[in-house]
């Protein structure tokens, strides 16, 4: 298993106990050789949004992948297509983002409507009197 990103440490933990996983330690996206070179030889690719999971990569993948488990919620970064030509089952962590969307969301409404960026700013500057 390759884990393409930092993680948190319970889970790169638990992925230790489970496999020998192989981490990257600079928690730098990927290139695509660097890529080509994990897919080469790993059975389970984890990638994250930041790694172009792209056809080339996924044709170049040795026998042994068998899956490439996005830890995020989207896949667009994957190449479905080519994955599925190769048998090679693709995941995601569907939803795990809503809450903190919502959250995101409402937060920039009241900052904007509160005009609290605004405000931020001038308590920064030193130019609020009281």
């Amino acid at each position: 298993m390759a884990v393409t990103r930092k993680l948190t440490a319970t889970v790169e933990t638990q992925l230790g106990e489970l496999s020998d996983a192989k981490f990257n330690l600079v928690d730098t996206p990927y290139s695509e050789p660097q890529l080509i070179r994990a897919v080469s030889w790993v059975d389970i690719l984890i990638p994250t949004v930041t790694d172009q999971v792209n056809a080339k990569v996924i044709n170049a993948a040795g026998p042994n992948l068998k899956l490439i488990a996005n830890f995020g919620v989207g896949v667009n970064h994957i190449d479905l297509e080519a994955a599925e030509a190769k048998g090679i089952q693709v995941s995601n962590t569907p939803d795990v983002l809503t809450e903190d969307t919502a959250d995101l969301a409402m937060g920039s409404f009241i900052m904007a409507s509160r005009r609290f960026g605004e405000c931020e700013r001038m308590v920064r500057a030193g130019a609020w009197t009281g």
